[in-house]
């Protein structure tokens, strides 16, 4: 799954608006169980959205406001005002690996993880358009975990989330 500016194929799938220069490489296995699936679908999206709103300095996107609950979505709203007012945006590969729904309670709120590769991802200078090129390293592989809870459209929504940097569970040479 690798989508930038066209259109996923599911039903009520959301567009995402990337630059050209920026691709994602979604690796998710179906889990059999439908609920579990969604869960993953929506965490996925959600990856996307949020790169999305880097790439366009706007983190109230329509996508972001879907994928992402209040205390989450204000977070990222600081984190991408923080770095437009720096002068830097996004560019590059972007790999989300590792699925996985590890608690669902009462089909309404999941736990669930996957991990990041941001090793050919990098920052950006808005004006000169210079990449800022880091050397690859075991801290670019985030194991991310989420707190996902349904909403009343049937999106899953994060609502909490947390990361680790060179965790042994993502990290590949």
């Amino acid at each position: 799954m690798t989508p930038s500016a066209s259109a996923p194929a599911e039903k009520n799938a959301p567009h995402f608006d990337l630059p050209s220069d920026i691709t994602v490489k979604v690796e998710r296995q179906p889990t059999g169980d439908a609920t579990k699936d969604a869960v993953l679908r929506d965490l996925a999206y959600a990856a996307q959205a949020r790169l999305e709103a880097f790439a366009t300095g706007n983190s109230r996107t329509v996508n972001m406001n879907r994928y992402y609950g209040i205390y989450a979505l204000n977070y990222w709203a600081n984190r991408v005002a923080t770095l437009k007012k720096q002068g830097v945006t996004i560019t590059g590969a972007y790999r989300y690996f590792g699925f996985q729904v590890t608690d669902v309670t009462n089909g309404k709120t999941a736990a669930a993880r996957y991990c990041e590769d941001q090793r050919k991802a990098y920052g950006k200078e808005i004006k000169s358009g210079k990449v800022l090129r880091t050397k690859p390293s075991a801290k670019d592989f985030i194991l991310n975990t989420f707190q996902v809870a349904k909403t009343p459209s049937g999106d899953w929504q994060i609502v909490q989330e947390s990361w680790k940097k060179a965790d042994a569970s993502c990290v590949q040479g």
